[in-house]
């Protein structure tokens, strides 16, 4: 799966998914308005989170297994399936509440300016390390990316199936 962050200004951002793996389920998802502004986005938070701590089924884990993390990222009308598309979000969100909660409590650590505040209860020093390097450098692709441009990333298949 591929995830679009598409800059609409310093403080706005759309966010929308290409599944193209062999092992995405359900269809592409077109960009939508990302919550929170400033120069980091929050889901650019959530993606290094859930990558470098391999949270299987955070927001990105639940969004390529085919699920919608609780409608907020839904198929164009004409690729929706009500019922298939309401049971498998619903089994997928149960399954994932716990690393979806874990991620967002690891993103509230995050600083606007993208720095990793300590909360070793929460996350070892080592792993604080790693998710603020990964944190890092996609703040600075980010910073690189100009207005109405694209920062594409790939999601690791090896955490999408259930």
């Amino acid at each position: 799966m591929h995830v679009i962050f598409r800059k609409v200004d310093d403080k706005r951002y759309l966010i929308g998914l290409r599944r193209d793996d062999a092992h995405d389920v359900g269809p592409d998802v077109p960009p939508r308005i990302g919550p929170g502004g400033g120069p980091v986005p929050h889901d650019l938070v959530h993606f290094a989170i859930e990558e470098v701590l391999g949270i299987r089924l955070g927001i990105f884990g639940q969004l390529a297994a085919g699920g919608d993390c609780d409608g907020f990222f839904f198929p164009a009308p004409e690729d929706r399936k009500k019922l298939a598309d309401a049971r498998r979000n619903k089994r997928i969100s149960q399954a994932g509440h716990a690393d979806a909660v874990r991620s967002e409590l690891i993103a509230a650590l995050v600083d606007h300016d993208g720095v990793v505040r300590p909360r070793p209860d929460l996350l070892s020093e080592a792993d604080r390390q790693r998710v603020a390097a990964r944190v890092a450098e996609l703040v600075e692709s980010w910073e690189q990316t100009g207005h109405g441009d694209d920062l594409v990333l790939h999601w690791p298949s090896r955490k999408t199936r259930i």
